[in-house]
């Protein structure tokens, strides 16, 4: 194994060095040569002599742990070895993503003349009494889907379809869920159970849309100004001055002391910045760093504490296990970073800020009851993601037709406009098949919450120091060896089901 993991070591430097080129991409623009860092990393596992060497280790290894971790290299490097052409496919996709992404990045929005960022479109749809221009700073979000389009977004989608297809994946998402350790039947059931689901979800909203719309259905430019009208102390104004300080109370909570973690914040807005919040795990357990745009309001927190959240789960994990560390799912790490996030409505967060406000559980009850009503309809986003790779689109009047047929099929809803906002999503660009990582990650976190209750009779708040134990021993450490179907077994008892986030 001494002679592989020097191999896998290689890559993983080649692989930290082209973090740090990206994180510099984002935070500033400024490309420092990523397309050939990228190379470096591809001609690493191209290495035939290497991939013999992992072939035959894989071959005679016993060691159920050891065969695991030539497993994951063996995965990493298998894509590189089956023809020339997919290798050429898969740096011209690359490419293409970078450029897009860039693109994506720089965007700035216009709304009533002004150029405005996302962060201000979401401020008009929170607290504008106005729907109309609710209505506009909604579709603002169009604005960078034809520039998307014309920078060449669906030739992107095409050169994934014949990637697939080269490597011999039944499509895209097939090979996307192969590559990540997932049953291809993952999805399966999940229409049938939204469906079932769908008549009580549809009155709950319909009676939220008669108390603070006085109409009988949720637009998606009221869904903000909902939760703002349910929990107004999500706008207010509050000091980021000692943001850090902040949040490193909650997690001390949980035994997690992020001051002793080298993890860097980059959290106001500026020029040439993306809008999205990101980490970026440089190095797992040794440099983490997030990027996040906030302005003073306290919901902002909450990508925080996500960004936050994926940080420490990087730090929790051992340093010296770099190839274990690869097999850590997508589902594991979002879902432990939503959790973190949700604790932005718990007393213990949010006492530090309104310890004197008049209901402040109540709003923040009230929101989560709100958000619960809601969590199913995000299977609309992944599969709207998936129809990108189902189906056959060669303009944007296509992606609008496949964006209103999943709409209809999946929620069971006429459209609700002409031109619906949806490039700005910037998954569908750089992580395609990988929003349904945050929905199972919250329904993951369901689970954990009934596991830990059932052992400890209390809920994880009132312990929040064994529920961090918890999380430590039953999730994080083992979370590498285990695909993610066999740890979420392993602690639960039960396969994956939809059914924990309905309980």
């Amino acid at each position: 194994m001494e002679e592989i993991e020097g191999i896998y070591s290689e890559v993983h430097d080649a692989q930290t060095q082209y973090g740090r080129l990206l994180w510099t991409q984002y935070t500033a623009g400024y490309d420092f040569g990523l397309k050939d860092q990228y190379q470096k990393i591809t001609s690493l596992l191209k290495n035939e002599k290497s991939y013999e060497l992992v072939r035959e280790a894989l071959e005679t290894e016993q060691d159920p742990l050891n065969k695991r971790k030539l497993q994951l290299v063996d995965n990493l490097f298998k894509p590189y070895h089956l023809s020339q052409s997919l290798n050429e496919l898969d740096e011209e996709i690359q490419g293409k993503v970078s450029d897009l992404s860039k693109l994506l990045n720089q965007f700035r929005y216009t709304f009533q003349g002004k150029e405005v960022s996302s962060v201000e479109l979401g401020q008009v749809m929170s607290r504008d009494e106005d729907k109309n221009r609710r209505r506009e700073a909604f579709f603002a979000k169009n604005q960078i889907n034809q520039p998307m389009i014309d920078a060449g977004f669906l030739d992107l989608i095409s050169l994934r379809k014949t990637y697939a297809k080269e490597y011999g994946s039944a499509n895209y998402i097939a090979h996307q869920l192969e590559m990540n350790e997932l049953d291809e039947d993952i999805f399966s059931n999940w229409l049938p159970e939204l469906h079932q689901s769908l008549p009580a979800m549809e009155k709950a909203r319909a009676g939220f849309a008669e108390q603070f719309l006085h109409e009988d259905r949720i637009l998606p430019w009221d869904e903000q100004y909902i939760d703002a009208k349910i929990a107004p102390l999500l706008n207010q104004e509050v000091d980021m001055s000692d943001y850090f300080g902040n949040i490193n109370k909650l997690f001390s909570l949980f035994g997690f002391d992020i001051s002793s973690y080298n993890i860097t914040y980059d959290i106001f807005p500026r020029k040439n910045k993306p809008e999205w919040g990101y980490n970026f795990p440089i190095e797992t357990a040794k440099d983490s760093r997030i990027l996040a745009n906030v302005k003073n309001k306290f919901h902002e927190y909450g990508v925080l504490l996500h960004e936050t959240g994926h940080a420490v789960h990087s730090f929790l994990l051992d340093p010296e296990e770099l190839i274990l560390n690869t097999g850590v799912s997508g589902i594991i790490s979002e879902g432990i970073a939503n959790l973190f996030q949700g604790f932005l409505y718990s007393p213990q967060f949010s006492g530090s800020f309104f310890s004197g406000s008049d209901g402040a559980a109540e709003q923040f009850s009230r929101l989560k009851e709100y958000r619960k009503t809601n969590s199913l309809r995000a299977i609309s986003r992944i599969f709207f993601d998936h129809s990108f790779y189902l189906n056959e689109a060669s303009s944007l009047d296509d992606v609008y037709q496949l964006y209103w047929k999943n709409h209809r099929e999946v929620l069971q809803e006429e459209p609700f406009g002409d031109e619906p906002p949806w490039a700005f999503t910037i998954h569908y660009t750089t992580h395609p098949i990988y929003l349904h990582n945050y929905f199972m990650g919250d329904v993951t976190c369901e689970m954990l919450k009934g596991v830990f209750e059932k052992k400890h009779g209390n809920g994880l708040l009132a312990d929040p120091e064994a529920f961090g134990s918890f999380l430590l021993n039953e999730v994080i450490r083992p979370s590498g060896s285990l695909k993610f179907g066999e740890l979420f077994k392993r602690i639960s008892g039960e396969e994956f089901s939809l059914k924990f986030m309905r309980s």
